[in-house]
C-alpha cells in the first residue's frame, strides 16, 4: 500500500508543479492587440453593406509579417440575452467562422510597438446571414511570427441583423436630472460639486446639452437642482475648506438654467402654425430625491410627505408647467413597503425599480412590456422596471471609442432581441441607468440617439404613455424588501442626527411667533440632508447635517436662562428667581421647569407659559420645597407649550438654611432641658436635707454604732 501511496504523492507533485506553467500558456496574450473603433449600421439590413474600423498594435515579444485582417461572424444568431452578456465579455461564439474572402493585407512587417489602422467592408448579401437576429462579428488579425503563420489577436462586437420590417419595440428613456444636494440653510453651497457639473462640460451640462437635441427621451428631474441653479444664477457663495467666498459659476448657471427651460418649458406656439410643438415628457422626483425608505423607517413621515407634495409646484415655478406625474426613483432597485405606502398617499404615481424588485411569477419566454402595477395602503402604483440589458449597456465602460462602439452595440441587441424574440406587438422596455446622478459619456449618449432616430424597429416612448397604458397581464410578484437593502439605505446613526436636528426645530417652531422664517430654510436643508444621493457619499452627507445643527442651535440660543450663582433658602419652602432672556427680534412663548438631582429631593411647580417681547427678559419665581439639607443641583430647563424642552438646561445649585436653624433650636432645647434636669436634681438635694434634724444620726452612722 506504501508504493501506490507515495506513487499517487509525486503525481500530484508534479501536477502542482507544472500548474501554474500550464496556467500562464493558458492566459497569455496575444501579441497583436486589436480594437474595434467603427462599425455601420449599426443594424443589418439586405441591402447595407457592413463597415467594420479598428486598429492594430504589436504587443507582443517580436516583429510580425505578413500582416492581414479578416472577419469573423457567427453562424447563428445568438440564442438567449444571456449570450449577448457573454459575447460582451469577450468569449467567441463557438460556432464562429472565418470569412476567407474578407482578408485584407494591412502590413508587411508590424514592428514592436506599432499600430496600424484598416478598414473592411462586405455587402449583407456576401455575409452568411440566414434568419434575423442578433449576430457576433469579429476581426482576426493572422501574420507570421515565432510560431509561424497563426492568428495573432481577435476582437468582436454585436451586431443584429434585420432584414424586414417588424413591429418596433418601444423604449422610454428616462433621463433623470439630479444632483448631490450640498446646499446650507443659508443657501451657501457647500464644496464646488454643483458649480462643476452644470459648468462647460460638467456632467449636468453634458445631460442637458445631449437630451436637449432629442424630442422623445423622458426626463426625470428633481426640483432642488432646479431651485439651487436658480440660486446660483443670482450670485451664490461657496464654502470650501473652511472658507467662505462668492462663487464664480454665476454665468454658468444662468445659461444652464436658460437651456432648462427652452428644453422643458412650455412649448411656444410658430407663427402661422394651427398647434404648438409637443412638450417634452418631464416627470418630477421627490424633493432632493429623499432616501423615502431611511426616513420613513427613522419615524420622519411628514418629511416623505413633504418631499413628495412639494416636487410640483417647484417645478411649475421653475418650468413654468407642471411635470406630468410624480416619480419617485428606487435608490436601491426595489422600495420598503412603508416607503412605498408613504409616497403612494403623497401623490407619486410611479417608482422606477429594477427587475429584481417585481420578478416575474412565471417566464414566458419572451421580454414582457416595462412596467407593472405594485399595490399600495392608497392605491395602485405603477412600476417602470428598468431592463436590466439595456442598464447593463448604458453602465458599461465609456472612456474610450472603442468602449463607446461596444457599450452602442450592446444596448441596440438588446432591443433587436426583444424585437425578435415572438412577444406580443406594442411592448416598450425602460432603459435606465441605476442611478438619478448617472455619469454618462456625452459621446455614447449621442451615438445612441441616432441609432434610435436611424432604426426602423425602434421607437421612443413618453413616460406618460406608459403610466396610462392599462394594466399588463404578465403576472409578477413583489420582492420582500431583505436586509440587505436597509444595508443600502442612509445608516442609524446618520438618520439619528436628523431626527435630533428635526426634535430641536420642532421645539424652536413652538416658542416663536412666527417660526417660518426661522423654521423653512432648515427644514428644506434637512429634507436635502435626507437624500439618498448621501448614500454614496455618506462624509458629504454628515457635513451638510453639521451645518444645520449648527444653524438651529444658534437659532436656539437667542432664547436662555440667564445664569446665577448658588440659591440659598431661608425654609425647606421658597421661591427661586429665574432670568429667561429673549434676543430674538419677535416675542416668545416659552415655560419653565426645574428638576433637582436626585428628583426625589425637589418639589417644584413648573411655570407653563410666560410670553416674552423682542430683546427683553422676564424674572421669574418658581415655587419650590427642598427635602435634605445638602446642596441639590437643579437644571433649569425652558420649555414649549407641549412640554418639550427647548435648549440646553441651565444647573444651578440650590441650598436651605431650614434644617440648619432646626438643629440650632434642637440644641438649645437639649441645653435647657439640662439646666432643668441640673436644677431639678439641685433642688431634691436641698429638699432632703432640709427634712433630715440637725442632731439626728444618719442611718449610716447608726449602722455603725450598733456593729461597735
Amino acid at each position: 500500500m506504501k508504493r501506490p501511496a507515495a506513487l499517487a504523492c509525486l503525481v500530484l507533485l508534479v501536477v502542482i508543479g507544472l500548474a501554474p506553467g500550464a496556467l500562464a500558456e493558458d492566459v497569455q496574450e496575444d501579441p497583436v492587440t486589436v480594437t474595434l473603433t467603427g462599425v455601420s449600421p449599426v443594424a443589418l439590413g439586405d441591402s447595407d453593406t457592413l463597415t467594420v474600423s479598428g486598429r492594430i498594435a504589436n504587443s507582443g515579444p517580436a516583429e510580425l509579417t505578413s500582416i492581414s485582417v479578416r472577419l469573423t461572424l457567427s453562424r447563428s444568431p445568438l440564442a438567449d440575452r444571456r449570450s449577448i452578456r457573454q459575447a460582451v465579455r469577450g468569449e467567441p461564439p463557438p460556432d464562429a467562422i472565418p470569412l476567407y474572402d474578407t482578408a485584407i493585407a494591412v502590413v508587411d512587417l508590424l514592428a514592436l510597438g506599432i499600430t496600424e489602422e484598416f478598414r473592411l467592408s462586405v455587402p449583407t448579401a456576401n455575409l452568411p446571414v440566414g434568419q434575423p437576429g442578433v449576430y457576433v462579428v469579429g476581426v482576426e488579425v493572422v501574420g507570421s511570427g515565432p510560431a509561424g503563420f497563426v492568428i495573432l489577436g481577435t476582437d468582436q462586437v454585436l451586431i443584429p441583423y434585420i432584414p424586414a420590417d417588424i413591429a418596433p419595440i418601444g423604449v422610454t428613456w428616462l433621463w433623470p436630472l439630479a444632483t448631490w444636494p450640498g446646499q446650507a440653510p443659508d443657501g451657501v453651497l457647500l464644496g464646488d460639486l454643483i458649480p462643476r457639473e452644470i459648468s462647460a462640460g460638467g456632467r449636468l451640462d453634458g445631460l442637458l446639452e445631449v437630451g436637449a437635441t432629442s424630442p422623445g427621451i423622458s426626463w426625470v428631474v428633481d426640483p432642488q437642482l432646479l431651485e439651487v441653479v436658480t440660486d446660483m444664477s443670482d450670485g451664490y457663495l461657496i464654502e470650501k475648506g473652511g472658507d467662505i467666498r462668492p462663487g464664480t459659476a454665476q454665468q454658468a448657471a444662468a445659461s444652464w438654467q436658460a437651456l432648462m427651460r427652452t428644453t422643458l418649458g412650455p412649448r411656444k406656439q410658430p407663427q402661422g402654425e394651427r398647434s404648438a410643438p409637443r412638450q417634452r415628457p418631464l416627470v418630477a422626483l421627490p424633493y432632493a430625491d429623499i432616501d423615502a425608505d431611511a426616513v420613513a423607517r427613522a419615524g420622519l413621515d411628514t418629511d416623505v410627505i413633504r418631499a413628495a407634495t412639494s416636487a410640483d409646484e417647484l417645478t411649475r415655478t421653475e418650468v413654468d408647467r407642471s411635470p406630468d406625474a410624480l416619480v419617485a426613483w428606487a435608490a436601491g432597485g426595489r422600495l420598503d413597503p412603508t416607503a412605498l405606502d408613504l409616497l403612494a398617499s403623497s401623490g407619486v404615481r410611479a417608482v422606477v425599480v429594477r427587475e429584481r424588485a417585481v420578478p416575474l411569477s412565471v417566464d414566458p419566454g419572451y421580454t414582457p412590456t416595462g412596467h407593472a402595477d405594485m399595490p399600495t395602503a392608497a392605491a395602485p402604483v405603477r412600476a417602470l422596471v428598468i431592463d436590466s440589458g439595456l442598464l447593463s449597456a448604458l453602465t458599461m465602460p465609456q472612456a474610450s471609442q472603442a468602449q463607446i462602439l461596444a457599450a452602442r452595440q450592446r444596448f441596440l441587441a438588446e432591443l433587436a432581441f426583444v424585437a425578435l424574440d415572438g412577444g406580443p406587438a406594442g411592448r416598450t422596455l425602460v432603459a435606465a441607468a441605476g442611478s438619478t446622478r448617472w455619469d454618462p459619456n456625452p459621446r455614447l449618449l449621442r451615438a445612441l440617439l441616432a441609432s434610435l432616430r436611424s432604426t426602423t424597429w425602434t421607437r421612443l416612448v413618453p413616460v406618460g404613455q406608459l403610466l396610462d397604458e392599462p394594466s399588463t397581464s404578465q403576472a409578477r410578484t413583489v420582492a420582500p424588501y431583505d436586509s440587505k437593502d436597509q444595508g443600502r439605505e442612509l445608516s442609524a446613526d446618520y438618520m439619528q442626527r436628523v431626527v435630533s436636528a428635526t426634535t430641536s426645530m420642532d421645539a424652536l417652531a413652538g416658542v416663536v411667533a412666527n417660526a417660518l422664517p426661522l423654521t423653512e430654510p432648515v427644514k428644506t436643508a434637512l429634507l436635502r440632508a435626507e437624500s439618498s444621493a448621501w448614500r454614496t457619499r455618506p462624509q458629504s452627507g454628515t457635513s451638510l447635517v453639521e451645518v444645520t445643527q449648527r444653524v438651529i442651535a444658534s437659532d436656539i440660543s437667542r432664547l436662555y436662562v440667564v445664569p446665577r450663582e448658588a440659591i440659598t433658602l431661608s425654609g425647606d419652602r421658597g421661591l427661586v428667581p429665574v432670568t429667561v432672556a429673549n434676543d430674538f427680534d419677535q416675542p416668545v412663548v416659552i415655560g419653565v421647569s426645574l428638576q433637582g438631582s436626585p428628583t426625589a429631593r425637589l418639589d417644584a411647580t413648573a411655570i407653563e407659559t410666560i410670553r416674552i417681547e423682542p430683546g427683553r427678559k422676564a424674572s421669574l419665581e418658581v415655587d419650590v420645597r427642598i427635602v435634605g439639607s445638602d446642596p441639590l443641583p437643579v437644571s433649569i430647563q425652558l420649555i414649549d407649550a407641549e412640554g418639550r424642552a427647548y435648549g440646553e438646561p441651565v444647573t444651578i445649585e440650590l441650598r436651605t438654611t431650614a434644617y440648619a436653624r432646626a438643629a440650632l433650636w434642637f440644641a438649645v432645647a437639649a441645653a435647657a432641658l439640662l439646666v432643668l434636669l441640673v436644677v431639678f436634681d439641685i433642688v431634691r438635694r436641698a429638699r432632703t436635707r432640709r427634712r433630715t434634724p440637725t442632731g439626728a444620726a444618719s442611718p449610716t452612722h447608726r449602722a455603725e454604732a450598733e456593729t461597735t
